[in-house]
């Protein structure tokens, strides 16, 4: 008897075949997903901003409508008076000296902060030389130094480049060095391992572990040279918006006094928004963290 190999019914078998979703396609979707949470995300963040705005500009407008004019205005007001000090009293030259005298003093401050901390935080011996007058300085109010350096610099564009850079330096110093103690000891022992001179572990394994405490510093140098700015302004000779927010305060014109206000306002989230843009250029790891945890 023969067996007709042809007619007889094998069971069927399964044969190794190309899955019906690549790996590729898995990972496509779900990168997919994720986008479409962080646009929900994005939406629902401008979303409560923009009424958030709303409200307060709304609440502004009802207060300052019923209350007396040399106390409170309303937001209109605020903003035409705004407009009129643009157009016929000067103030945006007064603006462009307030940024350059701020541009100068914070360029200063974090060059001065950053060599500082990391100076202070690499090597014990300079910690135990300078540490505590850092730290000494950085719980001084400033504007208590105001008069000592206008005395020995002068009432000049000069003494409030330094008291700006004075705002900025010392926070700036702080945080580096506690950013650079930060900094995990095995990567310092991996590189004495790979035997790294003193140049390559800077380069290699101190600049990077201290960037995002940099940006950090440059963010709170940022509010503390506005401060510094206004005070300088006002202290020493009465120029940029210091001497805009003087005048129109000691001339009981509150309305314009809170546009200069809300000028100032203005530009220190215009330069927090800069920071930011350069915070994700230059760390940009941790947005993706920050995406992760929401």
């Amino acid at each position: 008897m023969t067996i007709d190999n042809d007619k007889v019914a094998y069971p069927s078998t399964v044969t190794p075949s190309e899955p019906r979703t690549s790996t590729d396609e898995i990972g496509r979707q779900i990168f997919q997903r994720r986008q479409r949470r962080l646009r929900r995300q994005r939406l629902v963040f401008l979303s409560i901003r923009v009424a958030s705005l709303a409200i307060v500009f709304v609440g502004w407008q009802i207060y300052g409508s019923h209350t007396i004019a040399i106390l409170f205005a309303p937001i209109t007001t605020v903003i035409h008076e705004g407009y009129l000090l643009f157009t016929q009293h000067g103030l945006a030259g007064q603006l462009f000296i307030s940024v350059k005298t701020f541009a100068w003093g914070y360029l200063l401050g974090m060059i001065i902060g950053v060599f500082l901390g990391m100076l202070t935080g690499a090597y014990r011996a300079a910690e135990a030389a300078i540490s505590m007058y850092i730290f000494a300085l950085y719980a001084t109010p400033m504007v208590a130094l105001v008069p000592i350096i206008s005395l020995w610099v002068g009432y000049n564009f000069t003494a409030q480049v330094v008291i700006v850079t004075l705002f900025v330096v010392w926070p700036v110093t702080v945080t580096v060095f506690h950013g650079i103690r930060e900094i995990d000891p095995e990567l310092l022992e991996v590189s004495r391992s790979l035997r790294l001179n003193r140049r390559q572990t800077w380069l290699h394994v101190l600049l990077p572990g201290a960037v995002p405490f940099i940006v950090t510093g440059a963010t709170q140098g940022v509010a503390m040279g506005m401060v510094g700015v206004i005070i300088a302004e006002v202290q020493t000779q009465l120029t940029g918006i210091g001497d805009a927010l003087q005048t129109q305060s000691s001339t009981y014109h509150t309305a314009a006094a809170l546009a200069v206000i809300l000028l100032i306002m203005a530009l220190g989230l215009t330069l927090r928004l800069i920071l930011s843009l350069i915070q994700r250029w230059v760390i940009p790891w941790q947005r993706v963290d920050r995406g992760r945890r929401h």
